[in-house]
């Protein structure tokens, strides 16, 4: 409409809400509020913004209602460019509070869908959730099982393996060990009845060979089964193999009991043992000339540790995991290790080139001692 009150143009919703409102004629408005009309139009007709406002309308044989509203300038070409100003009339204090309610409940119901819908979709996850923990649980059960049967089995094998050494050693010892003695008597006795040199010089090289194969034999025997383990105890078993070692490679060991010695099971004995003995070979194997060797048996209250240090060539240390133990067919460090599982036991292995190496086997004397270490 013009700043005067003349209605150029108006949409359908205007004729509804005014329905005295004519194209062409003023805007039906009472009488005594022409000049309050005109002071809006007119300020309306200088801003873009829209200025909020009220006029009093007729509103057919019923009178005149108030009815809010929002003005602003605006120009169009189908008008010769003259500003006009664009009146929108907003609805009644009731019918904006029922478009407001009407609103805010479409809104909440697109929440209450949308959280329906998340809900959902949190249900379907805590379910997949569910069957997944159940799942782990399952295999988690399974592998401790199939761990445990794995551990007993690797027990038997074990157990039978130092029956069948105690077995063997038991067997050439009484058995080829006697043959051995016997025939030692009677080279010697048929040496005493000879008069020729050259027979009696045969005689006693075959008496040196054999008395050769008894040290051996023996030797093979106390390493099938160490009598002075079974007899004496750990630390004896260990200065005497350690004496032996160093006695036959010539390397210069140093073996040190600390602590009281205690008594252990046979097979956690026989276990350190054969550990010992492991390491000690892999040594004489691969540290190289100029070595040095310490071996140590720590007792305390609720482990027994045996640390075997020497200053070798040494490795890398990552080639002291299993996998890389199995790929490389570097069985005896990887027997240690699945022996002393066996007794309740752990294996570390440190080395680098060029800084030796230290195994250190520590074995807890009771599940609870391992707990509270």
């Amino acid at each position: 409409m013009r700043r005067f009150g003349l209605v150029e143009d108006a949409n359908p919703a205007a004729f509804d809400r005014v329905p005295d409102l004519a194209i062409g004629l003023p805007l039906p408005v009472e009488p005594t509020q022409r000049e309050r009309m005109g002071r809006y139009l007119d300020l309306c007709s200088r801003t873009e913004n829209p200025i909020p406002g009220a006029l009093f309308v007729r509103d057919g044989a019923e009178g005149f209602g108030r009815h809010p509203c929002r003005g602003a300038r605006i120009v169009l070409r189908a008008y010769d460019e003259e500003p006009l100003v664009l009146l929108h009339l907003t609805p009644t204090g009731l019918e904006g509070r029922l478009s407001l309610l009407t609103e805010r409940l479409n809104d909440a119901r697109r929440v209450m869908q949308e959280r329906r819908r998340r809900e959902i979709e949190m249900q379907a996850l805590l379910a997949e959730r569910s069957r997944l923990l159940a799942h782990l649980e399952e295999d988690a059960q399974a592998r401790q099982r199939a761990e445990a049967e794995r551990d007993a089995v690797l027990s038997k094998l074990y157990r039978a393996g130092q029956d069948e050494r105690r077995r063997l050693a038991r067997d050439l010892h009484d058995h080829a060990g006697q043959q051995l003695v016997t025939l030692t008597f009677g080279l010697r006795k048929i040496a005493s009845r000879l008069s020729c040199p050259t027979a009696i010089h045969e005689v006693e090289q075959l008496l040196r060979h054999t008395q050769d194969i008894g040290q051996s034999l023996r030797r093979v025997t106390l390493e099938l089964r160490p009598a002075a383990l079974e007899e004496f105890g750990l630390v004896t078993a260990l200065r005497s193999l350690v004496e032996e070692w160093n006695r036959v490679t010539e390397i210069v060991t140093e073996f040190q009991i600390v602590g009281q010695e205690g008594d252990l099971p046979l097979e956690t004995a026989v276990t350190l043992y054969r550990l010992a003995q492991e390491a000690l070979t892999n040594v004489a194997k691969h540290a190289g000339p100029g070595v040095a060797v310490s071996v140590v048996l720590r007792f305390s209250a609720l482990q027994v540790t045996l640390t075997i240090d020497d200053n070798g060539g040494g490795f890398k240390a990552d080639e002291a995991l299993t996998s890389h133990l199995v790929s490389q067919g570097k069985l005896g460090l990887l027997g240690m290790r699945e022996r002393l599982s066996l007794v309740d036991g752990t294996l570390k292995i440190e080395s680098a080139p060029g800084q030796g190496t230290s195994i250190v086997a520590r074995v807890y004397r009771s599940p609870e001692a391992r707990g509270d270490a």
